[in-house]
């Protein structure tokens, strides 16, 4: 079947006189997950991963990615014709020079405009060099290839209500209109998603684990444009934009409205999440800047902190009785990978405000959970039994909040000397970083080693992000702060501010045999303040014991042992008076001091 569709591609491609076509995993939003409209590159190349780009030529097809999917793409891809080129930085637009060596002089690359943003195709321009090479803009290359792609998202869109938002889009649209008087412009341009859903307190279904509306949004000193189908609101919510000065034009309509305006209009948007095809349908002056609202939106006000507090309850509560059923279950038989999943999103779903997983969980036993972004099939899944080691990296949609948690178990059986190895250090690495004080003003790649340091000793490493941002009832992979090796993204040169929800996460895989991952959302908060400034430092919302049968405690210092009886003490007394007598029992066992 891929088979057939990269030949069809490449017939599309004679008939165009194109060399080349790149297909990116993005929408026209620069979205992590997309809507199923836009899930082009997996159509071509069944690769099901979230980062990817694939590349056709008339002899090659490639697909470059990040070692978080090598694994993946031989399960899903091993067997087609599609080669994998390998990222040695995740992010990195490292297919580009490849590319531009594998062209000839005056060859064409055919793209869709709206799947790039204006960095990536300046990017793409400057390594092109004098080669000559024209770019082509393709938006409806999919056509005649694939008749049954889905439509755009349709569904309704909701209010998100200050109950839960802590802040009005009315006043939230006053500070961007603030600042577009500071700059002494007439217009910010949104094409972020999740900053168009924070922005207008709105949020849909269009994107899979996110609540997202597919949008874009033209916010003015006199004058707001938000371009989402009409049908897709109520009347009274349509009648409330209205009062805060909003209009309401179909989502299709930017194309239109764009180019309207005066060429003396000063328009400020952001470089990183503008298209292509929007940043040529601007005629005005446009200023590049990082997004306020992207800063903004990274800093938790009470009610969003409040809210993360509460839906770690919830999510504290789901997660003792789902524990302890797996544990009972695997006393009497054999459970799919998939059907454990399932269960754990059963547990949240009796939990209030819960509105849907915030990623496809992660189940992964033995050597599954080296699979960093394993998702189990339906079908044929794995069965895990009373023994081994199995990990499960999940989080929920509630309201009120956005969870993300890992967990390693082991299940039965004697542990090698390796597995407690590394976990040990796993563990030592998420306490060094959690419980690091630190001044204003630094940034993820200055902390990330904190995590590493242990592993490193032990000639361990992993090969991923040691963090990221959290929103609110939003993305749960959020902008702009994490920690990070490298400063190629956003997690590792962002300064990590007060009232942020970021998740510390490493681990280590050895393919085939196991994955070993420990994660929580802290919260960063006031430390104190020196003659050498203002100190900041993190505090654990995640409510959930972590296994302690694989640590080996001799290993532990006194103050990582103290650290482990803290937490496991505010787990229990925490979560004890929302659960019967049978699961506080249940917990306080789990949550013993060592």
């Amino acid at each position: 079947m891929i088979l057939n569709r990269i030949a069809a591609l490449r017939n599309y491609m004679n008939h165009h006189n194109l060399d080349t076509f790149i297909i990116p995993s993005t929408d026209p939003h620069q979205s992590e997950y997309v809507a199923d409209h836009w899930k082009v590159r997996t159509y071509f190349s069944g690769f099901t991963g979230s980062a990817g780009i694939l590349i056709i030529t008339q002899k090659v097809a490639a697909l470059w990615t990040d070692s978080r999917y090598f694994l993946q793409f031989e399960d899903e891809c091993g067997n087609s014709e599609i080669e994998l080129y390998k990222q040695s930085i995740p992010h990195a637009p490292e297919h580009i020079p490849w590319l531009c060596n594998l062209l000839n002089k005056k060859d064409t690359i055919g793209i869709d405009f709206r799947q790039f943003s204006k960095s990536q195709i300046d990017y793409l321009k400057d390594c092109i060099g004098d080669k000559e090479i024209q770019l082509k803009n393709h938006p409806h290359f999919t056509k005649e290839i694939w008749l049954d792609r889905p439509s755009l998202p349709k569904g309704k869109v909701s209010n998100h209500s200050l109950e839960f938002s802590g802040e009005s889009a009315k006043s939230k649209l006053a500070k961007v209109q603030l600042e577009l008087k500071k700059q002494k412009a007439d217009y910010y341009f949104f094409s972020s998603l999740d900053e168009i859903a924070w922005l207008f307190n709105i949020r849909a279904t269009d994107v899979d684990f996110t609540p997202l509306v597919t949008s874009y949004a033209l916010v003015g000193v006199e004058e707001t444009i938000l371009f989402c189908n009409c049908e897709r609101f109520s009347q009274e919510h349509l009648e409330e934009l209205k009062s805060i000065g909003v209009s309401v034009l179909d989502y299709d309509e930017v194309a239109v409205e764009l180019p309207k305006l005066s060429k003396e209009t000063v328009i400020v948007t952001d470089v990183f999440s503008l298209n292509y095809a929007c940043y040529n349908a601007i005629q005005g002056s446009i200023v590049h800047q990082n997004s306020v609202v992207k800063e903004w939106k990274s800093i938790k006000n009470t009610t969003e902190i409040n809210g993360a507090i509460s839906c770690m309850k919830k999510d504290g509560v789901a997660l003792t009785k789902f524990f302890m059923w797996l544990e009972e279950s695997l006393q009497h038989k054999k459970l799919s990978e998939y059907e454990i999943g399932r269960k754990l999103e059963s547990f949240r779903a009796e939990q209030e405000r819960y509105s849907g997983e915030s990623f496809a969980a992660i189940v992964g036993y033995k050597g599954n959970g080296a699979i960093i972004h394993y998702t189990a099939p339906k079908e044929k899944s794995a069965l895990v039994e009373k023994k081994g080691i199995l990990l499960i990296d999940s989080g929920a949609q509630y309201k009120d909040g956005t969870t993300d948690i890992t967990r390693t178990l082991w299940l039965g059986g004697e542990p090698s000397e390796a597995i407690k190895q590394a976990y040990t250090a796993v563990l030592k690495g998420y306490i060094s970083l959690e419980q690091i004080s630190f001044p204003e003003g630094t940034i993820g790649v200055q902390l990330d080693v904190l995590a590493r340091m242990h592993l490193w000793q032990e000639g361990l490493s992993y090969p991923h992000g040691t963090g990221h941002g959290i929103g609110s009832f939003g993305m749960v992979h959020e902008p702009e702060q994490g920690f990070a090796t490298s400063g190629v993204t956003s997690r590792g040169t962002a300064i990590h501010k007060e009232n942020q929800l970021t998740t510390i996460e490493p681990g280590c895989y050895v393919a085939g045999e196991f994955g070993i991952r420990i994660e929580n959302i802290v919260l960063s908060k006031f430390s104190k303040k020196t003659q050498f400034g203002t100190f900041l430092k993190f505090e654990p919302l995640t409510l959930s014991p972590i296994d302690t049968q694989l640590i080996l405690v001799d290993k532990l210092s006194e103050k990582e042992i103290q650290w482990l009886n803290e937490y496991h003490q505010k787990v229990y007394d925490t979560l004890s008076g929302l659960l019967n007598k049978e699961e506080c029992e249940w917990l306080k066992e789990k949550c013993k001091k060592i």
